[in-house]
């Protein structure tokens, strides 16, 4: 596919989607949470859900990705990728992805033994059947846009913004929030360069469908983050 060709779609989605505010860029939990308006019971909620329902399932669906993969340059941009969400070496924090967030639960009052083992919620639940039936269903560099761009584009700006709420209205440190920081750089970089190698990899006669894998995992995800209230006891 014709990287200036796609780029220029890409941007005409994105447009597109912003003033409907169908995207992260301008999302209602992230604006309550720089106002401090989330109670905790809904911060501790929204947290579990992003992260049983998306985060702690981004490892599994890269190896997916890189299992079905048969494009050099994309492979080794992938186990890349798997390193940093395994190891945490490109960012240098030495930790995994899971790890980091898992300490950032514990940080909201969540012990990692409930957050690991919560119950998904419906939002949740559409997500993560979203990615694996993507990812099991759909050509390797489908699967790839869909979720690397329609994540990658937004998390720096949006993770910018969390932080910022979670520092001034929650208290929380820096070190507690290590996982939306590594992410504003890691993302940034990532989706700075991404879009271009992955159009690159794209057959023409795939280019409808991998902008609609992209608008698709856009609007999974703000639902997901608009998932901030806790079932009724």
């Amino acid at each position: 596919m014709d990287v200036e060709k796609g780029t220029r779609q890409l941007k005409a989605l994105i447009e597109k989607l912003e003033r409907n505010n169908r995207t992260l860029r301008s999302h209602p939990t992230i604006e309550k949470i720089e106002r401090g308006e989330l109670t905790n019971a809904q911060l501790r909620h929204w947290a579990t859900q992003l992260f049983i329902g998306n985060k702690a399932h981004n490892a599994n669906i890269l190896g997916l990705i890189y299992a079905r993969c048969d494009n050099f340059p994309a492979r080794k941009a992938i186990v890349e990728n798997l390193i940093e969400e395994e190891l945490g070496r490109v960012s240098g924090v030495g930790r995994s992805h899971p790890e980091l967030y898992l300490e950032f639960g514990e940080a909201l009052g969540i012990p990692r033994n409930q957050l690991l083992g919560a119950t998904m919620s419906a939002d949740a639940t559409a997500m993560v059947h979203w990615m694996y039936w993507l990812a099991e269903s759909k050509p390797w560099f489908v699967t790839l846009a869909g979720i690397s761009l329609g994540s990658e584009l937004f998390n720096p700006d949006a993770y910018v913004r969390v932080i910022d709420g979670l520092r001034r209205h929650y208290q929380m440190s820096d070190e507690a929030l290590l996982f939306f920081s590594v992410h504003v750089q890691v993302d940034k970089e990532h989706g700075d360069s991404s879009a271009g190698s992955i159009f690159r990899a794209i057959p023409e006669s795939a280019a409808a469908e991998t902008l609609w894998a992209v608008e698709t995992h856009i609007e999974f995800m703000r639902r997901l983050w608009s998932d901030i209230d806790p079932p009724a006891a």
